[in-house]
């Protein structure tokens, strides 16, 4: 009995021992190293050299003379019910102290997306104002270059003009003299229907 007892000890204290030495280890995945997230900006809105005056379908350029009701004057680039279509741009510019204002017509039998040759052009009219201390004015007479229409969208044309314009000098206080004016870069128009285009008499 006391030896069976005794074998009971012993073996009980070996089996403590083992478990002791036995470590029980959990294993754990190791942390996922985060990303850097990307942010990618959204692209800029472009910006275009010319966004100021009308696009007019069903129309054409009219003698600079045409002009009954005198206010109809200020519209600078007169037009008239016609058949084809219609791009005025203007701009507003300062050269030096000297301020600018410029009025470029452009007619075409249509601004479907492509590249037209200006010396193509059903008609086109341009004239530049300078408003300083010594007014003058510059007429065109013959075009050069290209119009190149990009898109017609949600009522706006947008393109780019690369154009040399081959014009004469008016002026009271000097005498006429010819003079080639460049006029480029991006536009983005707004189509407007003929009658929005008059100048309102009241």
């Amino acid at each position: 009995m006391k030896y069976t007892t005794a074998v009971v000890l012993v073996l009980s204290a070996l089996l403590a021992a083992c478990s002791a030495a036995n470590e029980e280890i959990k294993t754990e995945a190791p942390p996922v190293a985060k990303k850097d997230t990307l942010v990618t900006p959204p692209p800029a809105a472009r910006v275009y050299t010319y966004s100021e005056r009308y696009f007019v379908p069903d129309a054409e350029i009219d003698a600079a003379t045409n002009v009954e009701d005198p206010l109809q004057a200020i519209r600078v680039i007169q037009l008239k019910e016609g058949k084809n279509n219609v791009l005025v741009v203007s701009s507003y510019d300062k050269l030096g102290e000297t301020s600018l204002e410029t009025w470029f017509g452009i007619e075409l039998p249509s601004f479907a997306p492509g590249k037209y040759m200006l010396a193509n052009a059903s008609n086109a009219a341009f004239y530049r104002f300078y408003l300083g201390d010594k007014r003058k004015r510059i007429d065109g007479e013959s075009y050069e270059g290209s119009i190149t229409v990009e898109e017609y969208k949600d009522g706006y044309l947008s393109g780019s003009i690369d154009a040399t314009i081959n014009g004469v000098t008016k002026s009271f206080e000097e005498d006429s003299k010819p003079v080639r004016v460049t006029f480029t870069g991006s536009f983005r128009i707004q189509e407007v229907a003929l009658e929005n285009t008059m100048m309102k008499s009241r």
